[in-house]
């Protein structure tokens, strides 16, 4: 007799974060303008579910408006919406190993609970922010399990999962006149839901 999890397929990895691998989330050069955890002086006026932020929530990425975004894994559109004073028009993807978050968007291409496929295109980077910064992509990571009371709204950095050779920075080579100040974040109020 064999024991009882030899009858069952092998599932390790499939919900942890070793063995992902994402496409690029915008067509083209990535180049990070605003890292995982960076500002944390900044970002600590905010909260988060009602928990000040330990830094930046996500990376920033510099895109021209009108860029493609584009998805970084096969996944289903779970949320369309804006938040105005803040992150502006953003989506959310859901995926087997948790989500994937894109704000500040202008045009959406795809509707709530839509099948997507990796690098299909999603939407289009707002000219500019709705709090007035210059055109960029935000995009995070939700690894599930994960916790919204962390200090980080449970998002997890996003750059492990990319390609390295895929990403630059600023002080890595990328184009220095991409560098932007920090948008600001919509100060929480009570009741108010954060994506």
């Amino acid at each position: 007799m064999s024991p009882s999890f030899a009858r069952y397929a092998t599932t390790s990895g499939r919900y942890e974060p070793e063995g992902i691998y994402l496409s690029a989330p915008l067509e083209g050069a990535c180049v990070v303008i605003q890292g995982w955890g960076a500002h944390p002086e900044a970002h600590g006026a905010y909260t988060y579910n009602g928990v000040p932020l330990k830094g930046h929530p996500g990376v920033d990425l510099a895109a021209a408006p009108g860029a493609a975004v584009l998805a970084v894994d096969n996944g289903r559109v779970t949320e369309i919406s804006i938040e105005r004073g803040g992150v502006g028009r953003y989506l959310k993807l859901e995926h087997a190993w948790g989500e994937s978050f894109y704000a500040h968007l202008d045009d959406v291409l795809v509707e709530a609970g839509q099948a997507v496929t990796r690098g299909q295109p999603l939407a289009h980077v707002a000219a500019q922010t709705a709090a007035g910064a210059p055109a960029h992509l935000h995009w995070a990571l939700r690894i599930a399990p994960y916790n919204r009371f962390d200090g980080w709204g449970g998002f997890t950095d996003p750059l492990p999962y990319l390609v390295a050779a895929e990403v630059s920075t600023v002080e890595s080579g990328g184009d220095e006149a991409a560098v932007v100040a920090i948008p600001p974040m919509l100060a929480e109020r009570p009741g108010m839901r954060r994506p």
